[in-house]
């Protein structure tokens, strides 16, 4: 078997990357982030993440085009249209859409020409109900190009099961939310802060109710 060359430090130097030019909050909080990779949000229930996560996809789709996976909610439900009302989707309709599919018919979605770049799945454990952590690696690795963002539930600060937890440790970038408060939790950081504050009233509500509330 013949070997590929191995890379010398200038050779990866030399790769170009593209990033997606987030703006505001966003930007202060993860900067540019690159436009491949995966992302997991993780949150408790009641912990803002639903919103948090439109605001993101919202972010995302005023450069890339964004599909977005609600397995949790059903499409018609009034809490999700109430959401895309608050944050003001169609800024971004052009590039934002959305399905409830499973992982079979997703798959063949994303195979299709000009499929969205950024990929968010609402969650990592409906999407892969009844499969195993390698199937999400045969899968992610399908579409080495594309982001992709799932939502996890969470058990305190950590994920809830350990499925959950193989995608945490194999994300490329993490993000707690937590009392309407969304913490990066690396890899990459944004020059001025690590943390979002998903929706003020309900963060500074919580805040008056806990006058120890820690944000780190």
């Amino acid at each position: 078997m013949k070997l590929k060359r191995a890379l010398t430090v200038q050779n990866v130097q030399d790769f170009k990357t593209i990033k997606i030019k987030f703006k505001g909050r966003f930007y202060d909080v993860f900067g540019h982030p690159q436009n491949k990779g995966r992302w997991i949000v993780l949150g408790n229930s009641g912990s803002g993440k639903s919103s948090f996560m439109m605001q993101l996809a919202k972010e995302f789709a005023r450069e890339e085009k964004v599909i977005y996976n609600f397995l949790e909610e059903d499409l018609d439900d009034d809490n999700v249209k109430d959401r895309l009302t608050l944050f003001q989707m169609h800024d971004v309709a052009k590039n934002f859409s959305m399905v409830s599919e499973p992982i079979d018919v997703f798959t063949e979605r994303l195979k299709m020409r000009n499929s969205a770049q950024v990929v968010i799945i609402d969650s990592a454990m409906y999407f892969f109900r009844g499969f195993t952590f390698d199937k999400y690696l045969e899968f992610t690795r399908q579409f080495p190009k594309k982001l992709f963002v799932f939502t996890a539930h969470g058990k305190g600060t950590q994920p809830r099961t350990e499925f959950e937890t193989s995608i945490y440790y194999d994300a490329t970038q993490k993000v707690f939310v937590n009392g309407f408060l969304a913490t990066n939790k690396g890899r990459k950081y944004g020059p001025n802060n690590k943390f979002f504050i998903v929706w003020q009233k309900g963060f500074e509500d919580l805040q008056g109710k806990n006058k120890e509330f820690e944000t780190d």
